[in-house]
């Protein structure tokens, strides 16, 4: 079942915790007007007085909410307002994957000190810690990736394998020759490298026996798709989820994992809350909180960042709340679904209907031979939306019918019948290789421009 990371918190009174979230973040909104340069930028403009600010209830009414272009418009013309104050030790940018621009957060020895408290509580709640080895292949280049890794392993006592530079292969024989007890990976590079070491005849059950947990982040994956992953690697899936403005991890699954049940009983685990670390909103489109089982944007507010605070943030994120009254665990942090993160800009308007490259994901990696796919939306010559997915396997000789299969389930899943076409192995470039290069996967295009051809 794992272990304990904070007895206190994790066994502390949901009212306690949410008690102490609420007075900290009238301190934070009234400290970050002073000292903080964006926000008394931002709160100007909004003219925001924070000695109004009696409650939470005040401060959710009257403190407006930051997003990406907030930051991006200040950082444009104010870069060094933030990194010239005292103390600042670090600074981190976001990864740029949204196409927005790139966040600049500067850190100070606080936040440098609570920098791998995050992801410690995911290691040590994925069954990881007293010199367990985790190979990490998430590459990172002036991001916070870099040390909040390293930190979150060292608070755990975790001895981190760097396979960010190593190709799949290499990261394969970096499980083996370093005995590692745990990997960390998006979910698609968790799917080349299973597709990769099957083509191999690789049997972690005799050939990494010492294998014994996943930790997921990044993106979204399915029931059936984490299940099929658990058999083969004999290892229990786990998922942290958090960015560069949560300081780290802010959801993490408990000792149960990711997945709950078996068999055609499997449903998804509890992401929790680190509620005494961030303030968690989930906020319906009409700006009510998400009730259990709804949908919402994630809207964050950190209460353990010092220099750069993120205050009733955007993340840009949907999750779904956890529809059950209670976690197995027993901890009474906040609960959120596994594996139901997804990006609100990624959905697709296709023949009128919504589309969710994460559902098509689901649809498409079902079957153990497809590596990766792209997808293109463009308009054929008469004028009509199509979606043309190149599918690329594992096996130079996919299975018969493998391409109507595909449409079959796509149709089911989206309600669109795409036009695929099977490619050889390699077709697709690992790009997780760069060390400064993407680590989610951008699977999709869109080009709707009338030209008659399907895309190349």
């Amino acid at each position: 079942m794992g272990r304990g990371a904070n007895q206190f918190w994790e066994q502390a009174p949901a009212t306690a915790i949410r008690t102490f979230a609420e007075r900290r973040i009238l301190d934070i909104i009234t400290r970050a007007h002073q000292e903080v340069p964006f926000y008394r930028w931002f709160y100007a403009a909004h003219s925001l007085n924070p000695a109004r600010l009696r409650t939470w209830a005040d401060a959710q009414r009257e403190v407006p909410s930051v997003t990406k272009a907030d930051l991006v418009a200040f950082d444009g013309g104010q870069l060094l307002a933030g990194l010239s104050l005292p103390g600042i030790r670090q600074v981190h940018l976001t990864s740029g994957t949204s196409g927005m621009g790139r966040e600049v957060y500067p850190r100070d020895s606080h936040d440098l000190a609570a920098l791998g408290t995050g992801g410690a509580y995911s290691y040590l709640w994925a069954g990881l810690g007293g010199g367990d080895r985790l190979l990490l292949t998430i590459p990172y280049s002036q991001t916070m990736a870099g040390p909040y890794f390293q930190a979150s392993c060292e608070t755990a006592h975790v001895v981190p394998v760097n396979g960010f530079a190593l190709d799949s292969a290499g990261r394969l024989e970096a499980l083996r020759v370093y005995r590692c007890a745990g990997l960390s990976a998006t979910p698609s590079h968790l799917h080349r490298l299973t597709a990769m070491a099957r083509g191999m005849g690789l049997h972690p059950a005799t050939d990494l026996p010492w294998l014994r947990t996943i930790v997921l982040s990044g993106e979204p994956y399915g029931i059936a798709w984490g299940h099929d992953m658990q058999e083969f690697w004999g290892a229990q899936l786990h998922e942290g989820w958090g960015a560069t403005q949560t300081l780290g991890v802010a959801l993490a699954t408990c000792p149960v994992g990711a997945l709950v049940g078996a068999g055609k009983s499997v449903t998804r685990g509890t992401l929790h809350g680190l509620d005494h670390r961030t303030f968690i909103e989930v906020l319906r489109p009409d700006g009510a909180e998400a009730g259990p089982g709804e949908r919402g944007e994630l809207v964050i507010t950190t209460l353990r960042a010092s220099a750069m605070p993120c205050i009733r943030f955007r993340m840009g994120d949907d999750i779904r709340r956890d529809p059950r009254s209670r976690c197995a665990c027993g901890m009474t942090f906040s609960r959120y679904e596994a594996g139901s993160i997804r990006r609100l800009d990624n959905m697709i308007k296709i023949r009128g209907m919504n589309v969710w490259p994460e559902a098509v994901d689901d649809a498409v990696l079902e079957s153990a031979t497809v590596t990766d796919y792209r997808a293109a939306v463009y308009t054929d010559g008469e004028g009509r939306e199509q979606v043309a997915l190149k599918v690329e396997t594992a096996a130079h000789q996919p299975p018969p019918q493998l391409e109507l299969a595909l449409q079959r389930r796509v149709k089911a899943a989206v309600g669109i019948t795409p036009l695929v076409q099977i490619v050889p192995p390699g077709t697709f470039t690992d790009a997780a290789v760069a060390a400064d290069g993407p680590f989610k996967a951008r699977r999709w295009t869109v080009n709707r421009a009338v030209t008659g051809d399907q895309p190349s």
